[in-house]
């Protein structure tokens, strides 16, 4: 989600892009292993003694992909984050966006048997790369493969060039684990029939680092998945997300009426705006469909706003054929959803009429945040209006 996202609208009645909705393994309970140790240490991002997994099987047949869930906790946001585990067809796994290798995490993923064979690093997100290299370190005959520009207080992976051709002739790699190929250079991955993706890498010059997401097409289940690029709010937590809150913040707190409004608003970087009649305006608009988190509209759309287009036109506009969609963040799978509906939830880069609208004052931390950074030259100039 960048981080927490890897940061004069017209107003009216929410408007339905798609016939969206939750598959029912989305309301699955999940399983768990607490004696097998919930503590992780090694990690700048909360929880640290009690940091649950729950692990959900999400196949079309119940196997063969299974979603991994865990909390983040960051001062008053709070999320939660997924890593996705696909059975290759030799029988070995496949790991997107690792989260945290607890002794609860590795037995769960010990119980579907096979070996961990790959592991996927598909953006530069803080919330994403933070457990990549413990967990890497687990599996030590894996191999790994990073989405270029990586950066950071982990180092950095820094592409060499000829000096006259301008071709890359290999990477220098100060990150805290190895990096057997890199996401877009030539090659052929292992996986890459069964996973083809697409690479949305972006270095723009003056941001604080590249904007960059690789999309993965899981061919035999038509399923889409992706990291940050789009997400489904239900208006109810699922049941993984309040066993999660739950057992952080404790039941009583985690079943007020407002606990999952104002955790949503937070984590998408919306103000906690309640009307007067106690419902929460920016955050029933933002419920019930395939969206592109405002966050992400307002840092990342609006600074490079054709190459982020081009990426979704060539995932939504070519011959991958998917009707469900998998992301690293809130509930999924995401069912009844095609490509055209993929690409409704960036609308404002197409300029559609269709596109999520919220009114002036929801868009008030995100305003402020952008003229922070807009003054202060800390990232790209916009070149769009996102709202």
């Amino acid at each position: 989600m960048g981080t927490f996202f890897g940061l004069s609208a017209a107003v009216g009645s929410p408007t339905t892009t798609s016939a969206a909705q939750l598959e029912p393994s989305a309301f699955a309970a999940g399983d768990t292993l607490p004696e097998a140790g919930r503590a992780f240490f090694e990690t700048i991002l909360p929880p640290v003694r009690s940091r649950a997994t729950v692990r959900t099987a999400i196949g079309r047949d119940g196997e063969g992909m299974w979603s991994f869930e865990q909390l983040l906790v960051f001062q008053n946001v709070s999320a939660t984050i997924r890593m996705t585990v696909v059975r290759l067809a030799d029988g070995n796994l496949w790991v997107h966006a690792p989260v945290a290798p607890t002794g609860e995490c590795l037995a769960l993923l010990a119980e579907l048997g096979g070996a961990v064979s790959h592991i996927v690093l598909p953006v530069t997100a803080l919330e994403h790369k933070a457990f990549f290299g413990p967990f890497v370190r687990q599996f030590p005959k894996a191999k790994t493969w990073v989405a270029p520009g990586q950066y950071g207080p982990f180092g950095a992976l820094t592409k060499r060039t000829d000096e006259v051709t301008g071709a890359t002739v290999g990477y220098d790699n100060s990150l805290p684990y190895r990096v057997d190929g890199v996401l877009g250079e030539p090659g052929t991955c292992a996986w890459g029939e069964e996973l083809p993706y697409k690479l949305l890498y972006v270095d723009l010059p003056g941001n604080a680092g590249p904007v960059t997401e690789a999309a993965f097409l899981h061919r035999p289940s038509r399923t889409l998945v992706v990291t940050d690029a789009v997400v489904f709010i239900p208006p109810k937590p699922p049941p993984t997300s309040s066993a999660l809150f739950a057992g952080y913040f404790g039941e009583g707190a985690a079943s007020q009426a407002d606990f999952w409004p104002k955790s949503v608003l937070q984590a998408v970087f919306l103000p906690l705006r309640q009307a007067d009649d106690g419902s929460w305006p920016g955050y029933e608009r933002i419920t019930g469909r395939v969206l592109r988190a405002p966050i992400l509209r307002a840092f990342g759309d609006v600074r490079a706003p054709d190459q982020i287009r081009d990426w979704v036109s060539s995932i939504s506009d070519g011959d991958w054929q998917f009707d469900r969609i998998v992301s690293a963040h809130f509930a999924a799978p995401i069912g009844s959803t095609s490509p055209k509906e993929f690409r409704a939830a960036f609308g404002r880069l197409y300029g559609s009429d269709q596109a999520l609208t919220l009114d002036p004052a929801d868009w008030s931390t995100l305003d402020g945040l952008n003229a922070f950074i807009e003054t202060n030259k800390l990232g790209a100039p916009l070149l769009a209006d996102y709202k």
